[in-house]
């Protein structure tokens, strides 16, 4: 075989092989939520769309109020990820839908991503009282073998 040949296919094979790994660097998109459309938004009338039209234009509400339950939020959020790294948030929405007394349609917030606030995490741990179990006893410790600090019998 010509010289020529064998570098023609061992640079075919490098190819085949660059263009596996690369595809492997793809990112991956993920929607998830509810982002309603304008369109469907439009139909809502404030003071005089109900719950039950909201739930016949638009679907149930991502989740609701946890300390006002006359808000509906239909939440929705797009994430990148490449390769190995972090996911990303790429965009989120959320439509917050505030209800009267009467269960009408008072007013309607748009947030965005650029809305959120950034919240740090705190990495402590919340000491707790009580025996905590070690290897043998997390192994026999539903036999009930009578174990001590085990809770057999």
């Amino acid at each position: 075989m010509p010289q020529t040949t064998k570098i023609r296919r061992i640079k075919l094979v490098l190819a085949i092989v660059l263009a596996g790994c690369l595809s492997s660097c793809a990112s991956n998109t993920a929607t998830r939520g509810n982002l309603p459309t304008e369109s469907k938004l439009a139909k809502i009338k404030i003071g005089e769309s109900s719950r039950q039209d909201i739930v016949k234009i638009l679907g149930n509400p991502s989740t609701h109020g946890t300390f006002d339950s006359q808000v509906w939020y239909y939440i929705s959020r797009r994430t990148e990820q490449w390769a190995f790294m972090p996911t990303k948030v790429v965009d989120q929405n959320v439509i917050a839908i505030y209800f009267n007394a009467r269960g009408t349609v008072e007013h309607l917030e748009r947030y965005r991503t650029e809305d959120g606030r950034k919240v740090d995490m705190v990495d402590r741990e919340t000491p707790t009282s009580g025996h905590e179990l070690g290897f043998w006893e997390q192994m026999f410790g539903n036999l009930g073998l009578g174990i001590p600090g085990t809770g057999g019998n």
